[in-house]
């Protein structure tokens, strides 16, 4: 009797200690997911992102859902797309754009930081700071604000420390927590839509082109290494091949569906204020709504915010703009520090142009580049299918079989 006991005690142990590893591994399995899908959401709610869906906005006027849809398909979808082809590629990007050969794929790349860096993202992210500034305080002209953001950049660009981390996790959640009181705040406060002369065919296609200009997907390609690198390091080498690329698509869906959420509301936020942001700059738009839901107290703690955020992501994109032209195309020859000169001062006179001209630029290089990207995207996705079309199908077949066997069993 006694042995039996022991057997029945020993039993139940073993099967509540078996739930309890299931139930731990799923409670971690559920954080990663979360954690890297909110990374993913920080790391691609940039300077731009904070402006254009809320100048679609302002220009859809009353059919903000048709221009908020063309946005989230060009600003999340095609991304999220770019990102699960490198994801693909075991997170390399140089295997994804090497496909079509490795000199165009190294030009690709090249051409891409150039955009990502000091001709494109860096200089209008010190444009939209000083968007925000100017609602603090408009007795700097936009030459010196932005030559002091130049001057900090390299500063902190060379001081390779904890500071920018630290900035960069500490900002990212107040950045999105702004936004998030912003539309909450504006929804509230909003007016009656004003009519469009536009229709709701041309509200679409001015998201789209819009959502291009986010130049997500080119940041896409360089952020699924990160995203690899994390994963790996947190899942176990046992169930590495098993949860890796499942851990990786969920995380995708998760910061996919918050990005659509913000942008939604800031496209409504656009077009809700139209009337008052009309005769304003783009990079000021934010700010100017803050101040008016939240007031000057809480305009002031959202446009600091912004500021310190657009810093942030410039620092990181600057490094590895530095990074990649010190290594690959300057072999060296060069010294880092004059390299990173180079681009801060590329940058900043790049600003000067203002956000305006900047996107104008921008714009003409991305209606050609990004259906070639979104082209070489669906290439990658078309040879890696074909590649394991019958690795799929055996995985396919093979649970098919262990469910017919294990209904049998039943």
């Amino acid at each position: 009797m006694q042995f039996l006991r022991f057997s029945v005690h020993s039993l139940l142990k073993q099967t509540v200690d078996k739930k309890m590893t299931i139930l731990n591994h799923r409670i971690k399995l559920i954080t990663l997911i979360l954690s890297t899908g909110f990374a993913m959401f920080a790391m691609f709610f940039g300077s731009g992102n904070l402006v254009f869906p809320l100048m679609v906005g302002q220009i859809v006027g009353e059919h903000y859902w048709f221009g908020m849809l063309g946005f989230v398909l060009t600003g999340v979808m095609v991304p999220f797309l770019g990102l699960l082809g490198v994801l693909l590629n075991n997170g390399s990007y140089k295997n994804f754009l090497s496909i079509w050969g490795k000199k165009l794929g190294f030009v690709l790349a090249l051409i891409m930081l150039l955009l990502l860096g000091p001709f494109g993202v860096v200089p209008r992210c010190i444009t939209v700071s000083y968007g925000s500034f100017v609602i603090i305080t408009d007795q700097l002209p936009a030459p010196f604000f932005n030559l002091i953001m130049a001057l900090c950049l390299y500063a902190l660009c060379m001081n390779q420390n904890r500071v920018v981390t630290i900035l960069g996790a500490v900002l990212a959640p107040l950045k999105i927590l702004s936004v998030i009181f912003i539309i909450i705040y504006g929804i509230l406060y909003a007016s009656n839509f004003s009519q469009s002369l536009i229709t709701a065919s041309t509200a679409f296609n001015k998201g789209i082109v819009k959502g291009y200009q986010t130049m997500d997907l080119l940041a896409a390609f360089f952020f699924a290494s990160f995203m690899v690198r994390h994963i790996r390091q947190k899942t176990q080498k046992a169930q590495l091949e098993q949860y890796a690329l499942k851990t990786s698509l969920f995380a995708m869906l998760f910061g996919g569906a918050i990005l659509s959420l913000v942008y939604a509301g800031l496209v409504f936020l656009g077009a809700a204020f139209s009337e008052i942001l009309n005769a304003e700059a783009p990079e000021m738009y934010l700010s100017i709504i803050a101040l008016y839901t939240l007031g000057s107290a809480g305009s002031f703690f959202v446009s600091v915010t912004i500021i310190l955020s657009c810093l942030t992501t410039a620092i990181a994109l600057t490094t590895v703009f530095t990074e990649f032209m010190h290594e690959y195309v300057l072999k060296k020859k060069l010294s880092w520090k004059a390299t990173l000169a180079l681009s801060v001062s590329t940058a900043y006179a790049f600003s000067i142009l203002g956000f305006s001209s900047i996107a104008s630029f921008l714009g003409n290089i991305l209606s050609l580049l990004y259906p070639f990207l979104i082209l070489l995207t669906i290439s990658n996705l078309v040879i890696w299918a074909r590649k394991h079309r019958f690795h799929i199908r055996n995985n396919v077949v093979a649970k098919k079989v262990t469910r017919m066997t294990e209904e049998k069993t039943f």
